[in-house]
């Protein structure tokens, strides 16, 4: 892909999530966060961390302001004293719903610019450069349901 055409993709998608989520006091950075608690509350910290692309300080920043907007609570682990639980509220579910809607309208608009046959060679392609940069990075592909 055309660099050029990457990063302009990249600004569009930004301007198009924080649109989007400001409705919800929400960061696009916090909608991973978001939706992965939604899908497995309550789930570790650790466990969290270690699901997500971005560093640990970012994690903490993006789980300490969902907590403060009333989306997660967060208690300390009883079983290990180092970490915490995760949990989404109601009213994080109700987000983590529409934030989904937004996430789909998104892939929608995408999919628009592109006929069937176009968005299948670019799923493969796509899952071509997913599979390399994996094995390039010698992760062990047991866990494909994050992806």
């Amino acid at each position: 892909m055309n660099n050029q055409h990457e990063r302009m993709i990249n600004k569009y998608h930004h301007k198009f999530l924080e649109e989007k989520f400001k409705e919800f006091n929400l960061g696009r950075a916090e909608a991973p966060y978001i939706k992965m608690i939604y899908h497995q509350s309550p789930i570790k910290m650790n466990t969290l961390i270690s699901n997500v692309v971005f560093h640990k300080s970012h994690t903490t920043r993006a789980i300490n302001q969902m907590v403060k907007d009333g989306l997660i609570t967060k208690e300390k682990d009883l079983e290990d004293k180092r970490s915490y639980i995760i949990t989404i509220t109601q009213k994080g579910i109700k987000v983590a719903e529409q934030v989904k809607q937004i996430l789909e309208e998104w892939e929608n608009l995408i999919d628009s610019a592109l006929n069937e046959e176009e968005r299948n060679q670019l799923n493969i392609m796509r899952e071509k450069v997913y599979y390399k940069l994996k094995e390039h990075f010698e992760e062990d592909l047991q866990d494909e349901k994050n992806v």
